[in-house]
C-alpha cells in the first residue's frame, strides 16, 4: 500500500471523530446532517470505516498487482498474516479490560476514594495519589482521572489560576504512574513490540513511572508561585 493511502486510512476514524465534534458544537443533531455525522463519528463505526477502508484499498491494490503475477492465493494470505499480528493483542486487551470492570465492581476504587478524602496532605500530592491508586487498582487511567478529580476539586474552591492548573497536571500524571498488567496498554505496547514480561516492565511500567513522578514533581516546583 502506497504511504500516502497508508497515512489516510490511519486518518479516516480521526476525521469522522472530530466531525462528530463539529456536528455536536455546531450543528442541530436532530437534523440529517448533523445525525449523520454523529453517528459515523462513534468511535465503533468511525474505526470500523477506518478498517473497510485500508481492506478496500488493500484489495484494490493487490488485484492491480496480481495483473502482473501476484495470485489471489497470495492476496488472501497476506491478509491473513495481518490479522494474526493483531488477533492476540485484541484477546489481551478484551481480557484486560474484563479484570479491569471486575476490580471496579469490587468497590476498591471507592474504597480508596473514601481514605484519601480524610487525609490532609498537599492538595497537588494528594490528587496525584488518588489517581495513581486508581489507575493502579482498576486498570483505567480514565477512572484515576475522573475519580481523582471528583474528590479534589472541591478543595480548591472557587479559585482557579495556576493551582488549579498544576492539580490538572498532577491528576494526569498520577493516572499514568505504574501501569502494569492489569492496564490494556501495558498489554498494547508489550504485544506490539514483541517483548517479553520483563522487557514490558522495565521499559513501558518505569517509563510511565518516571514521567508520573517528574510531573508530580515540576507540579509540586510550580506550586511555589501559586
Amino acid at each position: 500500500m502506497p504511504t500516502g493511502l497508508a497515512v489516510a486510512a490511519v486518518l479516516v476514524p480521526v476525521v469522522l471523530m472530530l466531525l462528530r465534534t463539529l456536528a455536536e458544537t455546531v450543528l442541530d443533531e436532530s437534523s440529517g446532517l448533523g445525525a449523520a455525522l454523529v453517528f459515523a463519528g462513534e468511535p465503533l463505526v468511525a474505526m470500523l470505516a477506518g478498517f473497510v477502508f485500508a481492506l478496500g484499498v488493500t484489495i484494490v491494490g493487490s488485484a492491480r498487482a496480481g495483473r502482473s503475477g501476484r495470485s489471489a492465493e497470495e492476496t488472501r494470505a497476506s491478509l491473513t498474516d495481518s490479522l494474526k499480528s493483531i488477533a492476540a493483542i485484541l484477546l489481551i486487551i478484551g481480557g484486560g479490560g474484563a479484570f479491569k470492570q471486575v476490580l471496579q465492581d469490587s468497590g476498591i476504587g471507592d474504597a480508596i476514594a473514601s481514605a484519601a478524602e480524610g487525609a490532609h496532605i498537599n492538595v497537588i500530592l494528594l490528587g496525584w495519589l488518588i489517581a495513581l491508586l486508581l489507575s493502579l487498582t482498576t486498570g483505567s487511567a480514565t477512572v484515576g482521572i475522573v475519580s481523582a478529580t471528583g474528590i479534589v476539586a472541591p478543595l480548591i474552591g472557587d479559585g482557579g489560576g495556576l493551582e488549579a492548573s498544576l492539580l490538572v497536571v498532577a491528576i494526569g500524571a498520577g493516572s499514568l504512574g505504574l501501569n502494569y498488567v492489569n492496564h490494556a496498554g501495558f498489554w498494547l505496547v508489550k504485544e506490539s513490540f514483541g517483548m517479553d514480561l520483563t522487557q514490558a516492565t522495565k521499559t513501558q511500567t518505569a517509563v510511565q513511572t518516571l514521567v508520573s513522578v517528574l510531573g508530580l514533581m515540576m507540579a509540586l516546583l510550580l506550586s511555589v508561585f501559586a
